[in-house]
This record gives structure tokens, C-alpha cells and sequence, in this order.
């Protein structure tokens, strides 16, 4: 039997025995007639393979938030009433002066047009004119005004005048004369000798209203040999604060003033301590160590112009530094004006004007007009009204000695105007105060910056010196 007659016999056979299983075969008919036709059997439709789905990932669970505690509200705050000063008011968020605020002049709101101040609650236009400035609430004109003369606030005492912003007694008294806006007399004023502008020709002095020639000068001869380098110095700033000028010597302190503050310093040590005031008008007498203040009709001194006229020296305690209370006039007023001088001596002290120089002798307060003296130019200026020297005695003269520049200490002498070094040194940066003292053989200084001494702020000390007091060699 070939193969392929045994697979259609495989094939017969298959489909008979489904048949049997299904219960279909037919029984034939008694009567030998046909056989019905087989039931056609209908293929079942073909199932579609479904497409493969990948498994969806799994997502993490969400990790449960716990519920937001519920925040009770602030309870709202009341505004803080702005309670302001008794005069002022309180405009737009802040105190103001309706008195004196340009903004709110008067009222809240009310501003000023430009160029207009307020003063006591108007606008008003600006202080015009020359002289007239703004003091407080007020114009006034410095140039007479008593209570504001020559700057805001600076009252003349009583009876005086306020003349070309300068106070001026009433000139009562024998040989007073107003002359220049001072009170002078012109029985002994060189300047205003018998009469205003009248000046004695140099080297005389006026006397009785009479050009005559000046009395001999007397006392004890000082002069200084020589100033050393050998030195010790110190920061004084935190004392006295900026340099402003002023240095004297007592036995055993020296003082000088700043902006804050006049300082006492020891003399060997430096140690140094505020006054709690500033002095304008420091100089001493170099024999006995007395430290003066100088007045103005009892007023101290000061930067604003009260130095114009002196007329007396007030004590100050050469330990303490305070005012003991006691003055000394002077045998007549000093007027001081423009590049001032002061000089301390030995039983005298000394001024210049920048034209010409007064001799005061101590302690009983006769001044002696030098008349006219021309210093050398100078380049060192200190922070003040004046600036301070020596004044020698030798060889029958006065010599008025001082820091002409920055290396170079000179003598000028009175009334010739003669002058020499004194010492000359490699910088002393712009040192344009000093004194001596003829204790100690030293001399005191002070100046700001670098020099051959000293690098700092603001420096205070001492150098050796050569000093003679008594048998002096003329020059």
C-alpha cells in the first residue's frame, strides 16, 4: 500500500468515528430509498490572536498629608497714637515744626514758595543784605544787632554798642574814644594817639595823648640757646579731639586745646585728661609757671572774633586746670586784629596783630605799645584765632619767636624786625605752636601728621632745649 492511499484510509476513518461521537449517523430507511443529505456543517469563524497588553506599572501609593493644623486669626493691634512734642505736629506720617518747617508753615500741607523761609508759622522771604543772617527765628543784621554781634548768639555786655559786628563799650571815662568800633584811650593808644587814626611813627609810644619815646624795657634776660631732638610724644585726640591751637606750660602740667576739649597734660609722663572746656586764650608766664586765659571785657576769648580786645587775664590752676576766679587787668585794652600772636616770656607775655606787638608785664599787667613790627611771612597756621611763640629779652630787646615753615623756628627782633633761625630741622610738619620750659629745659609742641618726632593723628610733646635764664650773651 502506497502512502497516500493509507492517509485518505486515516482520513475516512477520522471523520467516521467524529461521527459516531456526535451521535449524527443516520439509520437507513426500511423502504431502501436515498439517504438524506448530510448536514452541511458551518466552519466556526476564526478567533483574532488579541494583542499583547504589557503590564501596566504599578504606581507607588501617595503617602496620606496630614491635615494643616487650622491657624487661629492675629487678633488686629490698634494703631499706637504718635504722640509728638509739645511744638510740634504731626503732618503725613511724621512731627514737624509747623513754626519752622517750609513744608508744613503754619499748617499741615502749607509749603513755602521758593525762596521763602518760615518763621513763625509764614513763609517770609530770605535774610537779604549784607550782615543780615537767619539767627533762630529771626533776621538780623550781625552788624549792629546787640544781641547778635558779629555772630548768632554773641550778646554785648551791658552799656556796651554793637558797632561793625563788633561789641564796644559806651566809651565813658577819661580819654575813651569809639575809634574803629573799640572803646580806646587815646591818651596811651599808639594807634589813636589824642585822636582817632592818629598813629605815633614807629618807635614811639603815646603817653599823656604825646608821640614819646618808650621807657626803657626791663626784667630778667631769657633767651633760648638751642631746641634739641631729643623727644617723647604722644596721640592727644582722644583727649582734646582735633587740633585746634592754644599750648601753655605751668610747673607741672601743659595744656592744649582742640576741637572737643582743652586738655592738661603731665609734663613728664603726657598723661593727659579733658578740662571739659575749650580755651581759646592760653599763654603763662615762663619764671613762675601762672597759666592765663585771656579776656575780653570778662568774656574768654574765642574763634568767632571776641578776641578783638583784650583786657584782661583770667588765673587758671596750673595742677587742676580750672578757674580760680581771680583776673588781672590790664593797664589798657589790647586791640588784637588779624594775624595774631600770643607769646609767652619769662615774667612777660607778648602779642602781635600781624602789623604791630604789645608787652604785658607780669604779674602786674603793664602794657607797653611796641608799635609797628614786620614778622617773617610764615606757612605754618594752626586751626584757630591765633598762634603761639616765645618772647626772648637779651641784648636789651625783645624777641618774638615762632615756626616760620616747616623746618625752620626764627626770631624776629622788636622793633628793628631783624630775624634769625632759631633751629632748623628735616620736618616738622605743620607745627605752628610751642612753648618752653625753663623747669623742665625743655620745649613743648604739637602738631598733626608726620614729622622728624612723630607719626600720627594728632601729636602732643617735648624735645630738650638749651634755655638761659639771667646772664643771657647778646646776639
Amino acid at each position: 500500500m502506497t502512502p497516500s492511499a493509507s492517509l485518505v484510509r486515516s482520513m475516512i476513518a477520522a471523520v467516521l468515528l467524529s461521527g459516531c461521537g456526535a451521535r449524527t449517523v443516520l439509520r437507513e430507511p426500511s423502504d431502501g430509498g436515498d439517504l438524506p443529505d448530510a448536514p452541511v456543517v458551518i466552519d466556526r469563524p476564526a478567533v483574532v490572536d488579541v494583542p499583547f497588553v504589557p503590564d501596566v506599572p504599578v504606581v507607588p501609593d501617595v503617602p496620606v498629608v496630614p491635615d494643616v493644623p487650622v491657624v487661629p486669626d492675629v487678633p488686629v493691634v490698634p494703631d499706637v497714637p504718635v504722640t509728638c512734642a509739645d511744638f510740634q505736629t504731626f503732618c503725613r506720617g511724621r512731627c514737624v515744626d509747623t513754626q519752622n518747617d517750609p513744608s508744613h508753615c503754619g499748617g499741615c500741607g502749607s509749603v513755602c514758595a521758593p525762596g521763602q523761609l518760615c518763621l513763625g508759622g509764614r513763609c517770609i522771604v530770605e535774610c537779604g543784605g549784607p550782615g543780615r543772617t537767619l539767627c533762630g527765628r529771626t533776621c538780623v543784621d550781625l552788624s549792629s544787632d546787640l544781641a547778635h554781634c558779629g555772630a548768632c548768639g554773641f550778646a554785648c555786655p551791658p552799656g556796651a554798642t554793637c558797632s561793625g559786628g563788633r561789641c564796644a563799650a559806651a566809651c565813658f571815662g577819661p580819654g575813651q574814644m569809639l575809634c574803629d568800633g573799640l572803646c580806646v584811650d587815646v591818651r596811651s593808644d599808639s594807634l589813636n594817639c589824642a585822636a582817632c587814626g592818629r598813629a605815633c611813627p614807629p618807635g614811639l609810644t603815646c603817653s599823656d595823648a604825646r608821640c614819646v619815646m618808650p621807657r626803657p624795657l626791663t626784667g630778667t634776660p631769657f633767651r633760648i640757646q638751642s631746641l634739641g631732638t631729643m623727644c617723647r610724644a604722644i596721640e592727644h585726640n582722644t583727649v582734646t579731639g582735633d587740633d585746634r591751637g592754644g599750648i601753655a606750660v605751668s610747673l607741672s602740667g601743659v595744656f592744649y586745646t582742640g576741637d572737643s576739649s582743652t586738655g592738661r597734660f603731665d609734663l613728664d609722663s603726657l598723661f593727659g585728661v579733658p578740662l571739659g572746656r575749650i580755651d581759646d586764650g592760653l599763654v603763662s608766664d615762663l619764671a613762675t609757671g601762672q597759666v592765663y586765659s585771656l579776656r575780653s571785657r570778662g568774656r574768654p576769648v574765642n574763634m568767632t572774633g571776641e578776641g578783638d580786645l583784650i583786657t584782661e587775664l583770667a588765673l587758671v590752676d596750673g595742677i587742676t586746670g580750672a578757674l580760680d576766679g581771680r583776673t588781672l587787668p590790664l593797664s589798657r585794652e589790647i586791640p588784637l586784629r588779624g594775624d595774631v600772636g600770643i607769646f609767652a616770656g619769662y615774667g612777660r607775655i607778648a602779642f602781635h596783630d600781624g602789623t604791630r606787638a604789645w608787652q604785658v608785664e607780669l604779674p602786674s599787667g603793664v602794657v607797653t605799645d611796641l608799635g609797628p613790627v614786620s614778622l617773617a611771612p610764615r606757612t605754618s597756621r594752626c586751626e584757630s584765632w591765633a598762634y603761639w611763640g616765645v618772647v626772648e629779652f637779651f641784648g636789651g630787646a625783645l624777641h618774638l619767636t615762632y615756626v616760620r615753615d616747616m623746618t625752620t623756628i626764627v626770631r624776629t627782633r622788636v622793633p628793628e624786625g631783624t630775624t634769625t633761625p632759631v633751629g632748623v630741622f628735616r620736618s616738622l610738619s605743620d607745627m605752628c605752636s610751642f612753648t618752653v620750659s625753663p623747669q623742665r629745659r625743655r620745649w613743648y609742641w604739637h602738631h598733626e601728621g608726620g614729622s622728624q618726632f612723630r607719626s600720627g593723628d594728632e601729636s602732643l610733646g617735648f624735645c630738650d632745649a638749651s634755655l638761659a635764664v639771667g646772664n643771657v650773651d647778646a646776639p
